[in-house]
């Protein structure tokens, strides 16, 4: 028990389910943002690329400047909180399934399964209560029936 009570301590709980989610969701939103970044830029770009004018490229190259300066710590603010959320919010998905993964492994070994305990604000409710409902099915099953000694064969009907 006590390894079940310092993993939910931790948030990181199944690393490559978490950090594969938290991965690709920042390559995602890193191309949606990169997409949106060419937009902010392609007009002052657009008129340096294209202009002789000395007027018209001045107020172009200083929108451009301001628009460098301000973006990129954005940009890099923005993708640490949006992984630092993904680990967040895969937290409450990568728990209850490392509890259900821990109590049929308990099931598949005949042991005793542990008590199903989700947190309040944990995904997939239902399945725990199912779970539980499970696990107790089984352990009364478990007291009805008790083990047969040294190995006989079970009773038979045939005589």
């Amino acid at each position: 028990m006590g390894a079940t009570e310092n993993r939910r301590r931790t948030r990181i709980v199944d690393r490559q389910f978490q950090l594969g989610l938290a991965v690709r969701l920042l390559l995602v939103l890193t191309i949606l943002f990169a997409a949106g970044l060419l937009l902010a830029f392609a007009p002052s770009y657009y008129v340096l690329a294209t202009t002789n004018d000395l007027r018209s490229l001045e107020p172009a190259a200083a929108e451009f400047l301001v628009l460098h300066k301000r973006l990129w710590p954005m940009a890099l603010f923005s993708l640490a909180g949006i992984f630092l959320y993904a680990i967040f919010f895969s937290h409450r998905i990568a728990g209850p399934l490392y509890r259900v993964n821990a109590i049929l492994r308990a099931l598949i070994e005949d042991r005793e399964p542990p008590v199903v305990n989700f947190r309040d604000d944990d995904y997939f409710q239902p399945t725990a209560a199912l779970l539980k409902e499970l696990s107790e099915k089984m352990r009364a099953s478990r007291e009805i029936q008790p083990p047969r000694a040294g190995g006989d064969p079970p009773p038979s009907d045939a005589k």
